[in-house]
């Protein structure tokens, strides 16, 4: 089945055979998992919403508008599924609309040493419409057009929040190369 196409395990599965669920769940799992981990930064919460993902797949295969996008779908149902979890823990408080960054401590930034978990963390502090996009685009290869079909903007405003997250994670990181070039 691993030259078989999505469009054709989605029929395979709308007719009920589990193999092709399967399949796909083996194709996209570890994909959505890391999307929904770095989107979240929580595991336990990345896994809760890969496997409402699938379920989702497993009770609503039926009304999947476009076989051909079940990627997109999929990477949809995961986003919707991190973003109620999002949600729930946020208290209401939104902050500066214009402001890439959901919570920016200098005091965070100059304790990570290693550049790894410093890009991680400024990955973190992204305002999730910026982060989404940034993994969609970067971590998972989506293009414009996914993206815009998985957040539901259009092509245009994906770009244009992705070159501002770009943007901001790049001035935080020439600090941070900066600082370190000037520590040698």
């Amino acid at each position: 089945m691993q030259t078989t196409s999505d469009k054709e395990l989605l029929s395979l599965i709308q007719s009920g055979d589990r193999g092709a669920f399967t399949e796909l769940y083996k194709r996209y799992r570890r994909a959505l998992y890391a999307f929904c981990a770095r989107l979240l930064g929580d595991t336990q919460a990345a896994e809760d919403a890969v496997h409402e993902t699938f379920m989702k797949l497993s009770t609503e295969s039926s009304s999947i508008a476009q076989p051909a996008a079940l990627k997109s779908w999929l990477f949809t149902v995961a986003r919707n599924e991190a973003l109620m979890t999002i949600r729930g823990r946020r208290d209401g408080a939104r902050g500066d609309a214009e402001s890439v960054w959901d919570d920016e401590t200098p005091q965070s930034l100059a304790e990570k040493a290693d550049v790894g978990r410093f890009v991680q963390g400024a990955l973190s502090r992204l305002k999730v419409e910026y982060r989404e996009v940034i993994l969609l685009r970067e971590f998972e290869g989506l293009s414009y057009a996914e993206i815009a079909s998985v957040t539901g903007d259009s092509a245009s405003s994906v770009k244009s929040r992705l070159f501002k997250a770009r943007r901001a994670l790049a001035g935080k990181l020439e600090g941070v190369w900066n600082e370190e070039r000037d520590d040698k």
